[in-house]
């Protein structure tokens, strides 16, 4: 039998309380001058520029693949999302309000990129395709609209002769980041034992005993199937949940932060992740964390809204564009410039005309962009 509304309220309630006395150690010690925008915008261009070379197939881009990786922004994101998630929950005052937060902040622009694609790219297709409406347009709209973007990642006709058929593969990202929203709460429920740090750790070791299978079973069997699988939310949460425990410990973490962010930082430079795989996480988060928090205060980024997200969901679409119109391939870094203008004008858009008006007043993207000095760090 399912637990009522009523009785998921009261433990969320309860768990609200166990964790008061927490709230002291943790939240107190976070500076409300951080660099989490900054840090936030520079990993959605490393996205973007890690896309940019496989995506168009233009030569001169394709090196940028070497310098930027969209593997490890993604694994910086996540470590981010925790951090901050942890935060948003823990402070927020109901189930209700939480679920609210993180509605308002992901959806409106997720189902705008979704919708202008599903509406618009079909307009490429020859007429004979007769794609709009179609059964394969109306599964597209429904699958992404659900985050269920591995059902149809694409469309008969639809950037047919680029490198990737895909319409905009980051997306998949989306889905786990709400999967980590949804079982945030069940979470806080298992921490409310007195040992959290146990907990944290059989959770995280969990993540890495699922990656671990379905890579060994990639291996055994050729088959990409399980290197998907691995992708999904319990081979990610180790990310999530190394920054949420940065945020539960941060008293701690904040006294020792320079020996761990170096000891890291030294890991993760001789390849820690091919060298020891269930450190990498811990190692990534001291290292982001460090970043966004304990060095110094680079300036108010999001004075002019929260752009990054924008930039993150809007920009492989718009590549794909650029390369199925031949404006990449002539003069490649003539049009290079044009691009991250274009990638840039549209997430502005998108944060002003369709994010920002969804968010609540109290939202942290709100406040910093009336504010030139300290502002909260929440979501």
């Amino acid at each position: 039998m399912f637990p009522s509304a009523l009785n998921l309220q009261s433990l969320f309630l309860n768990c609200q309380v166990l964790q008061t006395s927490h709230r002291k150690d943790s939240v107190a010690d976070i500076p409300h001058n951080n660099n989490f925008d900054l840090l936030r915008l520079i990993l959605a261009f490393n996205v973007c520029l890690a896309h940019l070379g496989a995506v168009s197939g233009v030569r001169a881009f394709i090196p940028l693949g070497y310098y930027f990786h969209s593997g490890v922004a993604v694994d910086c994101f996540f470590v981010v999302s925790g951090f901050l998630i942890f935060r948003s929950y823990e402070r927020s005052s109901s189930l209700f309000s939480y679920l609210n937060k993180r509605l308002r902040r992901i959806y409106p622009a997720y189902v705008t990129v979704v919708v202008l694609a599903a509406f618009f790219l079909p307009l490429l297709a020859p007429p004979e395709a007769e794609l709009l409406f179609s059964r394969e347009w109306f599964r597209y709209l429904l699958a992404n609209l659900f985050f269920l973007n591995f059902l149809q990642p694409d469309l008969p006709e639809i950037f047919s002769a680029n490198p990737l058929q895909v319409i905009n593969a980051p997306l998949w990202t989306i889905k786990v980041e709400v999967m980590f929203y949804l079982s945030l709460p069940l979470i806080f429920l298992l921490l409310r034992n007195r040992k959290k740090w146990l907990i944290l750790c059989l959770l995280y070791a969990a993540s890495i005993g699922y990656s671990a299978l379905f890579v060994h079973l990639y291996h055994s069997s050729g088959l990409d199937i399980y290197l998907r699988l691995e992708k999904q939310l319990p081979g990610q949460l180790t990310f999530f949940l190394a920054g949420g425990g940065m945020y539960l410990y941060f008293s701690l973490f904040k006294k020792h932060w320079r020996k761990l962010f170096f000891s890291s930082l030294l890991f993760l430079t001789v390849k820690g992740y091919s060298f020891f795989p269930p450190l990498y996480p811990l190692a990534l988060a001291i290292t982001v964390i460090s970043l966004a928090v304990c060095l110094p205060y680079t300036g108010n980024w999001g004075r002019y809204g929260d752009i990054s997200y924008g930039v993150y969901i809007f920009h492989f679409p718009l590549i794909q564009l650029c390369t199925s119109f031949g404006l990449l391939q002539p003069h490649p870094w003539l049009a290079f410039p044009l691009l991250i203008l274009a990638i840039l004008l549209t997430a502005a858009c998108s944060y002003h005309l369709i994010e920002g008006p969804f968010l609540q007043k109290t939202s942290h993207y709100r406040l910093v962009a009336k504010e030139d000095a300290s502002c909260p760090c929440s979501p």
